[in-house]
């Protein structure tokens, strides 16, 4: 009977015991639930979406930090800023994006009205400030052109862009430099900003003159082609015809590069003018923005020696983004590039090609390919095509370690 009356004592006892412990548990459960749905109901992606392209169209070239800012660092993508940061100290390089060896925005921008020239955001050019700083800490360099309208008096318009280019770079200072040097092209990457080179595309800046050489190189030129499409005191362009080398003064500015330190330029130059330059330079040179001959024969283009003679130079050759120079037909698309880069390969120049798209200097671009952006999407297409370590060589690798051989400030002299 005893055991009988305190089994019926402790039976409500249990059982208060089990509600409180299910209860427990129950809050416990929703408490984690809570969690988890706390952090599914947004991602970083959805807090820092950047704006559509055409919301940045209302903004002046002069827009402050706050009416523009880069998308902020997202912890989702650390583990990619890791294997990119490998893959860089796999091939000995700074990070930037790309480096390409000829754009024309600055006389290009120079054809707008003077309201419409800012090179900050401008939609009407292939290459802007804004759209170069997507992709880090790229290096571009920037061609300086004469139209025929201006030759007459090239050394004053070519002092003019040279103005108007600081005065852009100055007015956005917090994500571009012009670089003098390799130097300067590592310091201005590793504070994450654009390295802007200059070149002079064509001899009629020097106006006959040696000492201008001397005078642009002071100015931040450090680049420069002997000749464009047209015959000028230093020589022939290749669309002249003309079977003539160098002149005399052709010659005469190249050795002065070579004391300078000036890096020479060979596209443009017609056949019998890249063999003088050839034979004139002591030092490795480049073809900023030249193809193949054996994949498109156009006069434009470099035939298998003259690759061969880069090659043996220590030089680079930049691919040009130009559909006429790249195959025939009115629709070129990157597999007739890619065809180009494989002849390049399979001579022996995989280690000397690199970027020279020539962007706003050329009417139209290969299918799918549509300004500086486009580059983002290049870069995995020929990944795709080649492999990641010739990729990477092609876009950035094989300039830099030119640039890390040849391009220094010189010794003037």
């Amino acid at each position: 009977m005893l055991k009988i009356i305190l089994i019926g004592l402790m039976f409500p006892i249990l059982l208060l015991v089990g509600c409180a412990l299910a209860n427990d548990m129950l809050e416990n459960g929703s408490e984690e639930s809570d969690d988890t749905t706390d952090s599914t109901e947004s991602t970083p992606e959805d807090i820092f979406n950047k704006p559509p392209d055409d919301s940045l169209d209302d903004l002046s070239d002069d827009s402050s930090d706050e009416e523009y800012e880069d998308t902020p660092d997202i912890d989702d993508d650390s583990e990619q800023d890791h294997e990119n940061e490998n893959n860089n100290e796999q091939y000995d390089i700074p990070s930037f994006g790309f480096i390409d060896a000829h754009a024309d925005t600055i006389t290009r921008a120079l054809l707008r009205d003077p309201g419409a020239r800012g090179l900050y955001i401008n939609n009407t050019l292939d290459v802007d400030f804004s759209r170069l700083a997507e992709f880090g800490a790229p290096v571009q360099i920037f061609a300086l052109w004469l139209s025929d309208r201006y030759v007459a008096a090239g050394f004053e318009r070519t002092d003019y862009m040279i103005d108007f280019f600081i005065e852009e770079v100055a007015k956005h200072s917090d994500i571009i430099e012009i670089a003098l040097d390799l130097e300067d092209i590592i310091r201005i990457a590793g504070e994450g900003k654009i390295s802007a080179v200059l070149s002079i595309e064509g001899g009629e800046a020097l106006m006959g003159k040696i000492e201008n050489l001397d005078h642009f190189y002071e100015r931040g030129v450090r680049i420069f082609a002997p000749v464009w499409n047209r015959e000028n005191d230093l020589g022939f362009g290749q669309a002249t015809g003309s079977s003539i080398g160098l002149k005399p003064f052709g010659i005469e500015v190249i050795q002065r590069m070579d004391e300078l330190g000036m890096i020479l330029d060979v596209s443009h130059l017609n056949e019998a003018g890249f063999w003088d330059a050839h034979n004139t330079s002591t030092r490795p040179y480049m073809a900023s923005h030249s193809n193949a001959y054996s994949v498109m024969p156009h006069d434009r283009n470099l035939k298998d020696d003259q690759i061969t003679a880069i090659v043996e130079s220590g030089g680079l050759i930049g691919f040009n983004m130009f559909p006429a120079i790249i195959a025939s037909g009115n629709r070129v698309t990157l597999n007739d590039v890619s065809a180009h880069f494989k002849h390049f390969f399979d001579i022996g120049a995989g280690d000397h090609i690199g970027l020279g798209c020539d962007l706003d200097g050329i009417p139209s671009m290969p299918a799918g390919f549509s300004d500086v952006s486009s580059l983002k999407m290049f870069g995995e297409f020929l990944t795709e095509e080649f492999g990641e370590e010739r990729a990477f060589n092609v876009m950035e690798g094989n300039f830099y370690r030119f640039f890390k051989r040849y391009f220094d400030s010189g010794n003037i002299t």
